[in-house]
Order: structure tokens, then sequence, then C-alpha cells
């Protein structure tokens, strides 16, 4: 009697959810298809998706697909849109295959799914003692004078697309949201300013430095 074959798995049953990200972050829950994202940011809730909007394919085991911006926005010339409803099933059908041969192989292309993991706050929060002591180096901070203290406001996503248009222009600023970047550890601004919004801010205080 002959083995019984292994079972040969499709790339894309890899993929478990996706997930959309705009300027101002408004849509945090997982989606079940690439569709239901690309609806979300060709929604009136979506702000400057045109600008900022991105989707990513979060896959079994970890890790994560940033979806190429090319499927669902359309650049002609300095302007920019999300592709309209007429254009979907298309965007659907090409993201659908790219998503194949890029699962069908080996890639550098997905990035750890920790960075864009939309509850990783809340599961630090849900890990920390509310009742613990603070550090001494805390209550030493706590107690200095007035003279040299700064207190330093985490830049939200807004602030951060604003100095960059003012350091590079709306066009090129939309570009560098969404390079990647070495000092972000490859990852592209928009990934990274979840997480990191003060790193990726730094950034853009560098480039202004640099053309002052």
């Amino acid at each position: 009697m002959p083995p019984t074959p292994t079972p040969r798995h499709e790339p894309l049953e890899r993929v478990f959810a996706y997930r959309v990200f705009d300027l101002r972050d408004r849509f945090p829950q997982p989606l079940e298809t690439f569709r239901q994202a690309l609806e979300c940011l060709q929604s009136d809730n979506a702000y400057l998706p045109d600008m900022s909007g991105e989707i990513v394919a979060y896959l079994r085991g970890g890790r994560a697909l940033p979806i190429p911006e090319h499927f669902f926005i359309r650049h002609v010339g300095s302007s920019s849109a999300v592709i309209t409803s007429t254009e979907n099933d298309q965007a659907f059908e090409a993201v659908d295959a790219w998503l194949t041969d890029v699962l069908s192989r080996e890639t550098d292309e997905s990035v750890t799914a920790s960075t864009l993991r939309p509850s990783r706050l809340n599961i630090l929060l849900d890990q920390c003692d509310p009742n613990a002591p603070e550090p001494d180096d805390i209550q030493a901070w706590q107690r200095m004078g007035e003279v040299g203290r700064e207190i330093i406001d985490v830049p939200s996503r807004e602030d951060i697309w604003d100095a960059a248009v003012e350091v590079m222009g709306e066009v090129q600023a939309r570009r560098w949201m969404k390079t990647a970047h070495p000092q972000l550890d490859g990852k592209s601004p928009n990934l990274c300013i979840e997480e990191d919004p003060a790193g990726v801010y730094e950034l853009v205080l560098q480039m202004r430095e640099g053309a002052s």
C-alpha cells in the first residue's frame, strides 16, 4: 500500500488577519480579509489614507507582511488617492497573487508582528503591578527642583507628520513615511510610529537640523 501523501497547505492559509493603519490609527480591530481592510481605507472614517494608509497581513507564527501600497493607492504626479470601489475586485486578485508568491518562497519581506500588534500596550499594562513602589531613580527625579527639569510629551502621529511635511514637503514626507530606514531596523517610519514615536520624531528633527 503506497504511503499517504503529506497534505499540502495553501500559502494563503498562513494569513490569519489583516490590520489597517491611517494617520490617526482609527482601525485597531483585526479584519478577516484584504477587501475589508481596503474598504476601511475607502471609508469616511479614514484620516488622510492616501498619505498614510497601510495594510498589513498578519501571519501564523508571529510574523507580518506589509502589503505594497501600489495595490491600493494611485499616484499621479504630486497627488495620490486610494483606489475606488470599482477597482476592488482587481486589487483583491492582485494582492492574493502577490501574497501567494511571497509566501511560497523564503523572503525577507516579513517583519516581527509585535511591532504592529495594536494590543501590545494593553498586554504591557496587564503585566504591571499598580501597587508596586516607584523605583529610586523615579523618586529622585520627582524630588528635583524646576531648574533643569523638563517634561517631554510623546509626539503623536500628527506631530510627526506635521514636522515631516515642514522639513520635506507633503509629497516627499509621504514617501519617507513608507520607506524602510536603517535607523529603524530596516522598517518604515509608519510601521515604527506606534511602538517608537519618539525615535521616528528624532529622525525628523535630525533632518530638520541637517537642512538648516
